[in-house]
């Protein structure tokens, strides 16, 4: 009898929500039980019998919406006040240079599609409206190949998303050398295609084929004219990841001519320290007409200071050097230097200097202070 007692007790009280709780024992209801000092259990009280508290175990909540139909919403907003310290005005205004809207939907635990949108201002657009431009667009579906998935749509070029997820964090401000005008400007993050994508033990790589104009352009290339790019990542040690990057783009943009990246990137990254370097050369082979070997590189860092203070505050320094080989005086060096502090997971605030020194024939110079904002939900 006890032995049933006590296996009765135990299954009801696993399934049922924890709360003081009536329960059935052979159909028999009971709110009370009692205890002796060799702790058998009794249903009614007596001599040397304690009352014992029943209670059961919450149980943990079904989701409503199973994976494989669920929805996931997200975004991220980059907001600035930026003082123009070059011009004797001092121009100075409030703006949001991006404001992306990320829906991602669910075939199963590991297969989705997600869709997402970039918002910027365009000043060609109403005087200086904010428009709407779609920024990613594929389905992504697990281990097509051994560790390998992959995107298909509008999807991510194998760099830019890399470097900035583990060695330039620092996006709210600059993009990176790759992408920057005022650096290389050579592509950009996301294009029309197909990218494979995976990891195994230390390694990590992606590879894939695309239009090569970018999510900005339409397709305006003739014969082939897709652009062949790849990375491959190894974390040789504890916070050490040394990569190569290379892009083979045929006639690139449809402005008759070939360009061909290569690149090497190092970072070390720890609690109190993350340094990066990269080095990239890229060769335009024009059809007619000379060719160019614009190169150069950069080397960012961020001292973590929470390990020290105890507060979430970084200092944060960035410089990108680039030749842009247009002859003669062409060489342009960037400065990005500031403090940095995690106010949440969700919130990181920046004050920065971003200055620019370009040669003669390397653009212009510029020189602004910003604060910034960057929210991710």
């Amino acid at each position: 009898m006890k032995r049933a007692l006590l296996g009765i007790l135990t299954l009801t009280l696993l399934v049922q929500p924890v709360r003081a709780a009536t329960i059935l024992i052979n159909g028999t209801p009971v709110s009370k039980l009692y205890v002796d000092s060799e702790g058998r259990l009794y249903l009614t009280p007596g001599p040397g019998r304690k009352p014992v508290k029943i209670e059961v175990p919450k149980e943990k909540g079904i989701p409503v919406v199973s994976k494989s139909e669920k929805l996931k919403v997200g975004g991220t907003a980059y907001v600035h006040y930026d003082v123009d310290l070059k011009g004797k005005s001092h121009q100075n205004k409030f703006k949001v240079t991006r404001n992306y809207l990320e829906l991602r939907g669910y075939f199963n635990d590991k297969d989705s599609f997600r869709t997402t949108l970039d918002v910027k201002q365009d000043k060609d657009v109403d005087g200086g409206s904010y428009v709407v431009r779609l920024k990613y667009a594929y389905a992504y579906f697990n281990n097509v190949l051994p560790y390998t998935g992959v995107e298909v749509g509008l999807a991510h070029r194998p760099w830019i998303d890399w470097e900035e997820h583990h060695g330039w964090l620092h996006r709210d401000l600059e993009e990176t050398l790759i992408e920057n005008k005022n650096g290389a400007h050579l592509i950009n993050s996301a294009d029309f295609g197909v990218n494979f994508k995976g990891h195994y033990k230390l390694a990590s790589w992606e590879f894939g084929v695309f239009n090569g104009e970018g999510y900005h352009d339409e397709e305006d290339s003739d014969h082939f004219g897709k652009s062949i790019e790849g990375r491959l990542s190894l974390n040789l040690f504890e916070g050490f990841t040394l990569s190569g990057h290379t892009v083979h783009s045929f006639d690139h943009k449809g402005e008759d001519f070939d360009r061909h990246i290569y690149q090497v990137h190092a970072v070390y990254n720890n609690p109190y320290v993350l340094v990066a370097a990269q080095y990239i050369w890229d060769r335009d082979d024009y059809y007619e007409g000379d060719d160019k070997e614009p190169h150069g590189y950069s080397v960012n860092a961020d001292l973590k200071l929470k390990p020290f203070l105890g507060y979430p505050l970084g200092i944060l320094g960035r410089y990108d050097n680039w030749d842009t080989d247009n002859g003669g005086d062409d060489v342009r060096r960037h400065f990005v230097y500031g403090l940095f502090y995690k106010f949440s997971n969700h919130v990181k605030l920046t004050v920065a200097q971003d200055r620019v020194l370009s040669e003669d024939n390397a653009g212009e110079d510029k020189n602004s202070a910003m604060a910034v904002m960057q929210v991710k939900w």
